[in-house]
């Protein structure tokens, strides 16, 4: 008998150090570890499907015709050249005129053509030709294109550092 009593006061004292540490889990927070991103040149890094999903991901905001959901592809301090604006920085409060005019113009659109892709790293450089298309006074009118799009990789996500564009010959 002094056994099974022996026995359940160590059950008792289990239990009360069970309850007690039960219940302080409840004032602390929990945490959450994230691993860090891959990098590009690891085995099983995603980077050309992430960099492929962020080129389409810029096309659809284009075509949304959305300048904030645009502006936030670019990383700070980013620039655009082509052929109507020279080095737009993209950095600071205000939204840029760039993507201002762009949402005044509800009909234009763009699709990819042809593009190259290399990857250095957490950098990577695509270029090749697009085409825009407008509704202008009635008439749909395109205008293919020749691009390049510097991207870095910030915190796993590919921003565009750089983009040029010109109109084709």
């Amino acid at each position: 008998m002094a056994m099974i009593n022996k026995m359940r006061r160590v059950l008792a004292a289990a239990t009360c150090l069970l309850l007690m540490l039960a219940g302080s889990g409840c004032t602390t927070k929990r945490t959450v570890v994230v691993s860090p991103p891959l990098r590009c040149d690891q085995p099983g890094s995603n980077c050309a499907n992430d960099l492929m999903q962020a080129l389409e991901d810029w096309k659809d905001a284009y075509n949304s015709r959305d300048p904030r959901r645009l502006q936030q592809l670019y990383a700070p301090g980013a620039l655009i050249t082509d052929d109507e604006y020279t080095a737009v920085p993209l950095d600071g409060v205000a939204l840029p005129v760039f993507f201002e005019q762009m949402a005044q113009r509800p009909t234009a659109r763009m699709r990819w053509i042809i593009g190259n892709l290399q990857l250095f790293g957490d950098t990577a450089v695509r270029s090749g030709q697009y085409e825009f298309s407008e509704q202008v006074e009635g008439q749909m009118k395109t205008r293919p294109a020749r691009y390049s799009f510097a991207y870095q990789r910030i915190d796993g996500r590919w921003l565009i550092v750089l983009q040029h564009s010109t109109v084709r010959p």
